[in-house]
């Protein structure tokens, strides 16, 4: 896509006609005053065989809201100047408007040659060389062109087909999205919008949303330069034929794209450039009129660093503004005052995530992180919160294949951590890991006797859904910094404390589970009798103390003694009952059939109807009994 620009009266709509064979002034009002008023679109074949769509642009100062509808995706322009006028005031403001967008590649075409002698048009060109010193174009092609007799014409298709073919390819992000410049009823048709196709593809049939307001359409037709096509691709000028969508619910402005895949919002944040030629500075809550793609809206400005912006100075900024406008991280815009009407500056979307931004160094650190250069640095500053890999990779601009590389290269590198169904940086993962563990210690604090705090109420503090939370607590407990107690957690080393009256109830009942270990007093016995309430009991477990079967506590001696009369009897006999259990352990069945179902969860025996078998050898069998019960080598 190429545009036009320059001052009215340069011989935009001339020049383009007699490079295509197409009239651009679509318009009667537009023929009869012989000036371009909006929009106008023509479309040229190159030697190459490469086809190239124009967007020919008003140059009238009044109309520069649909030069800018025009001009904010295209890859290369035609900057006109008329050798008979030279360097006049709109050339100068298109001039700062494409620097603004990025279009830093072009063709200078110099029109009305045949009107101006030699020495003359040595002085032009002279002027306009200085006037694109400083700016992206300043080693643009000049081309002296007559639309009249056709001198240079040849030479100037030439030079577009060497910008173009300098120009890198269209970003396809998998994410398309088409900024409508024109929407209009075609009889036998319905409803028709065009614009130029943005970071992603659309086909026939498609099903496609109205930003703002997610008006759901279906494609029924596409063409582009005229010809009707199934697949329109990144770059091309198109033209969509919707069903489902009346032409009076689509206008100019809007962006058709895949539902879901694109936001609308009214707050913008984003490095403000404002240009030297400004007339005063931007003050913080002065009135802008913002154009962003094919929209236009008016807005307040948020100054995020110091009270105002100086001509030529540049800083961080929110916009809020009037109406919400579909956009993308990334995009380019341009900000005008609205009167007296001029064009002050304009910038990349760094951030429109909805919230107000405060004027704080870390608001205005946070958005530096996200317009980083690197993909991978720009993914990173998305993860402030938890994201799903596609809403970090929306928020920071970056397409599906960008986001998978960078993805990679912060898994490899550590900076990420995965939590769920999310991502998260390393930073904020240890700033939630640093809530966990306050809370643990606390809860500790309080109840020194409680095995950890609830699972929930620890969510609580992260604010993490469930499955986010999951992956929190497991990333924690492999780093070694917690303990996953199922309903409870725990900080890892963390033993309950016992004051010495408990700690001399725990005596006596440990004297009275050693008095016959396989056949312990039943728990509201021990409660009875020796003071051992729930409580303390389950302090007890967490300390490894006591296990817990069903309803009956032992001493971890006990089932490992049981653990070992059992193995030996499936080494020799190569089967168990549980009678048989019971007579080699001298135990009653209340106890086995409990002991045996503890081998059976940990692994070691498997149950057979009513035999059991053993899984392992007998030496890895006795060892992993030792590793479920804590019990050291040297005391089994």
């Amino acid at each position: 896509m190429v545009g036009t620009a320059g001052h009215v009266d340069h011989g935009k709509s001339t020049l383009i006609h007699a490079l295509t064979g197409i009239d651009p002034d679509r318009l009667r009002e537009e023929r009869e005053r012989g000036m371009t008023i909006d929009l106008g679109f023509a479309w040229l074949t190159l030697a190459d065989g490469a086809e190239v769509g124009i967007v020919d642009v008003p140059g009238h100062q009044d109309f520069i809201r649909n030069m800018l509808a025009g001009v904010g995706s295209i890859d290369a322009v035609i900057l006109v100047v008329a050798l008979d006028e030279g360097v006049m005031p709109q050339t100068r403001e298109h001039l700062a408007i494409l620097e603004l967008l990025g279009v830093d590649r072009g063709v200078v075409a110099l029109t009305k040659r045949d009107l101006v002698d030699d020495e003359w048009a040595a002085l032009v060109r002279t002027e306009v060389r200085t006037a694109l010193l400083h700016t992206p174009l300043a080693a643009a092609p000049f081309c002296e062109v007559s639309a009249s007799t056709g001198r240079g014409l040849d030479d100037l298709k030439a030079s577009l087909a060497a910008a173009l073919g300098a120009a890198p390819p269209r970003r396809d992000l998998a994410r398309p999205r088409l900024p409508v410049d024109r929407a209009f009823t075609m009889s036998g048709f319905g409803t028709v919008v065009t614009g130029t196709l943005l970071d992603g593809s659309l086909a026939v049939g498609d099903e496609v949303a109205l930003q703002p307001g997610e008006r759901r359409a279906r494609i029924r037709g596409l063409q582009s330069h005229r010809r009707a096509i199934e697949i329109a691709h990144p770059g091309s000028r198109v033209a969509v034929n919707l069903t489902g969508v009346d032409r009076a619910e689509v206008e100019r402005g809007m962006v058709i794209a895949r539902p879901g895949t694109l936001v609308s919002s009214s707050l913008l944040g984003l490095r403000c450039v404002v240009l030297a030629s400004a007339a005063a500075p931007l003050g913080h809550d002065d009135q802008v009129k913002v154009h962003v793609g094919t929209a236009e809206t008016i807005a307040r400005v948020s100054i995020l660093e110091g009270r105002e912006l100086a001509p030529g100075a540049s800083g961080w900024i929110q916009l809020r503004l009037a109406t919400p406008v579909a956009v993308a991280v990334g995009d380019r815009l341009v900000l005008r005052r609205p009167s007296p009407s001029e064009t002050i500056g304009g910038g990349v979307v760094a951030d429109l995530e909805g919230e107000r931004l405060r004027r704080r160094a870390d608001t205005v650190a946070a958005l530096e992180r996200r317009s980083a250069p690197s993909p991978a640095d720009r993914l990173l500053a998305a993860l402030d919160v938890a994201r799903t890999p596609a809403e970090a990779g929306e928020r920071s601009g970056l397409g599906s294949a960008e986001r998978v590389a960078a993805l990679a290269s912060l898994v490899a590198e550590g900076r990420i951590v995965t939590l769920g169904d999310a991502i998260l940086a390393r930073d904020g993962v240890e700033a939630l890991a640093l809530k966990v563990e306050r809370t643990l210690q606390v809860a500790h604090g309080r109840n020194p006797l409680r095995a950890g705090a609830p699972r929930e109420e620890v969510r609580g503090v992260t604010g993490l859904a469930a499955k986010r939370f999951t992956g929190l607590v497991g990333w924690l407990v492999a780093e070694g910094r917690i303990a996953d107690r199922g309903s409870l957690l725990s900080l890892a080393g963390f033993r309950p404390m016992l004051s010495p009256a408990q700690e001399a109830i725990w005596l006596r009942v440990r004297d009275e589970l050693e008095r016959d270990l396989l056949k312990p007093p039943a728990a509201d016995v021990l409660e009875r009798e020796l003071g051992l309430d729930r409580e303390l009991a389950a302090a007890l477990e967490t300390r490894g103390d006591l296990i817990r079967i069903e309803d009956s506590l032992f001493a971890p001696a006990a089932i490992l003694r049981f653990g070992s009369i059992v193995i030996d009897e499936l080494v020799s006999a190569g089967r168990i009952t549980v009678g048989r259990a019971r007579d080699l352990s001298s135990s009653s069945r209340k106890h086995v059939l409990p002991l045996l179902q503890y081998l059976d969860v940990a692994g070691l025996t498997r149950r057979d109807g009513d035999l059991r078998l053993l899984v392992y050898d007998a030496d890895e069998a006795r060892a992993r009994l030792r590793a479920a019960l804590k019990v050291p080598e040297d005391r089994a």
